[in-house]
């Protein structure tokens, strides 16, 4: 089974200092239901191969079918989730524009790479069939994920060739954007990522309505509600679906026993998260395992 990014912002970077580039493959609902929101500082770009789910980009959520490319822009807030029961297969590729030389301070990263790298421009974020450049984006996006997962003679060289390409290609086309927002939208984002930000960082502990709360200074009402409305969910239901995701995470890459992981992330009862965890990822954490180990 190929990797999954992460819920929220992401501790691990992708690929590494030397290649900040990595591949997934994601399958609605083999890897998961529902990916909740989350940012990470590198670009995404993500070619929907078969089916469609709902993405959630910017707070907006719109339905991605076959064929349709993802944009996201660096520290932008997205999440996925399964749409009316129906599957969906992806690729991604997801890197650092350090690869493509935004530490050099040159021309290009002046006018093209920092900006993007800092919010200044950012993505249009759905790229369909029939839109301007949209065959040559997406010739250049496949050859890419070839290059990098063929890892033939100079890839790197290659794979970064294809994405600055590709990169110069939605500049010129218009799908790359100076940043147009209100301060009150910029503020929920803040706000809102202060406290996701909290829950990565202490889901393995208890986690209470006042804690959050007390985080960005919002009384307990007033968080509960920011929180659906920002995010579609309770804070209680995207916590434990946070925990779930670190559960699946050790299930796949530790032989730790399956009660000792869900105690681990604050599962005090191994019934309920049994049954939370089989409505998320539609089978036990044993099946989940035996599964993505085959």
């Amino acid at each position: 089974m190929k990797k999954q990014p992460s819920d929220f912002r992401e501790k691990a970077a992708h690929g590494d200092t030397m290649l900040p580039v990595s591949y997934y493959c994601s399958r609605i609902p083999e890897n998961f239901r529902n990916l909740s929101l989350h940012w990470h500082e590198e670009v995404e770009i993500t070619y929907i191969e078969k089916g469609s789910a709902d993405y959630t980009i910017n707070f907006q959520t719109t339905t991605v079918r076959a064929g349709d490319l993802l944009l996201l822009s660096p520290q932008v807030l997205h999440g996925a989730a399964e749409r009316d029961g129906n599957t969906m297969t992806s690729h991604s590729l997801v890197f650092h524009l350090n690869f493509l030389g935004c530490l050099t301070p040159d021309a290009c990263t002046v006018k093209f790479l920092n900006p993007l790298l800092t919010g200044k421009y950012r993505f249009i974020p759905i790229l369909s069939p029939g839109q301007p450049g949209y065959e040559d984006v997406r010739r250049l996006f496949l050859d890419a994920c070839r290059e990098f997962n063929d890892k033939n003679a100079a890839y790197e060289l290659r794979t970064r060739a294809l994405l600055t390409e590709l990169l110069s290609e939605l500049y010129r086309k218009g799908y790359i954007e100076k940043t147009e927002r209100d301060t009150g939208s910029l503020h929920a984002e803040e706000k809102l990522k202060e406290i996701l930000t909290y829950i990565q960082n202490h889901f393995s502990e208890p986690l209470s309505i006042r804690d959050l709360a007390a985080v960005c200074h919002f009384s307990e009402t007033y968080l509960m509600n920011f929180f659906r409305k920002h995010t579609g969910t309770t804070c209680v239901e995207y916590i434990n679906r946070y925990r779930l995701s670190m559960a699946a995470a050790a299930l796949e890459e530790t032989n730790l026993p399956i009660m000792e992981i869900a105690l681990e992330n604050e599962f005090r009862n191994i019934s309920y998260f049994n049954k939370l965890f089989r409505e998320r990822f539609g089978r036990t954490p044993g099946e989940y395992r035996k599964k993505v180990r085959a």
